[in-house]
């Protein structure tokens, strides 16, 4: 692995980690988009982009394009390169970090809660689905795992924080290992699957409840269309009607929202 950052000493110790590898989708559009947003209600925090440059972010980290996954976009399975953010630990430069997916994107300043937070470790375990209007949970597979979104993860540089970004990478490496054991499909690798079973083992088996992020996690579905996107909000389009968003938001269908950006 290569990685080489672009700044020796960082003014705050926080910031934000976006990562950014090739792919069938215009992933850079997104994440530059990403990062605008960031920029526009988060003004204060800094950026650091891994892997592809993006614009508009403070500070770069080289990295080259990490394992990758197959996932199925539309009827075709494709080449996902995700398999990177077990590595954040390493890779940021501050003690307190928040990691978001480049499809998330940033509407409000409501991280700076995340930043304010003393909790070390920090996921969403409910997500919002926007146009049906409910709230659920996931399991791991067939277990009693309750599943994390590694979405948006907040973390603090500390020796407990070490310990589960090792965990977090053993998971990874042992993938089929879990599948079997806790009943999951182990031919995409999901990192939402691996920190959900690094989490747990961290607290040998305990409660969670105190690393989860006191919001629901809003998200649309692979089927809600992304129809424009501008700095306060989005306008989405479904088989009902379109509708707008002001929040912060995890937009599942990529292509759509590439196109937007």
């Amino acid at each position: 692995m290569n990685m080489q950052r672009s700044t020796k000493k960082l003014l705050n110790d926080c910031g934000i980690l976006i990562y950014n590898f090739p792919s069938h989708i215009d992933y850079t559009s997104i994440a530059q988009r990403c990062v605008a947003q960031c920029k526009t209600h988060l003004p204060d925090i800094p950026i650091m982009s891994v892997g592809n440059p993006i614009a508009g972010a403070d500070h770069h980290c080289d990295m080259d394009n990490p394992q990758h996954n197959k996932r199925v976009f539309g009827n075709q399975s494709k080449t996902w390169h995700n398999l990177a953010r077990h590595l954040a630990f390493d890779v940021s430069p501050w003690y307190r970090t928040v990691v978001i997916d480049c499809d998330y994107m940033v509407m409000s300043d409501q991280l700076h809660k995340l930043f304010a937070s003393d909790q070390q470790i920090m996921m969403h375990r409910q997500w919002y689905d926007i146009t049906n209007d409910t709230v659920e949970t996931i399991s791991v597979g067939k277990s009693a795992i309750d599943m994390m979104w590694a979405t948006v993860l907040k973390f603090d540089r500390t020796d407990e924080v070490q310990q589960f970004f090792d965990l977090w990478q053993r998971v990874i490496a042992n993938y089929s290992y879990y599948a079997k054991l806790f009943s999951f499909s182990p031919h995409v690798i999901r990192n939402d699957f691996a920190v959900s079973i690094a989490l747990k083992q961290l607290v040998n088996f305990g409660s969670v409840d105190h690393c989860v992020i006191p919001w629901n996690i809003h998200t649309t579905r692979d089927s809600v269309e992304v129809k424009s996107i501008d700095t306060n909000k989005i306008t989405f389009t479904d088989t009902k009607s379109d509708f707008d968003v002001a929040f912060d938001c995890h937009v599942l269908n990529k292509e759509s929202l590439a196109d937007a950006c």
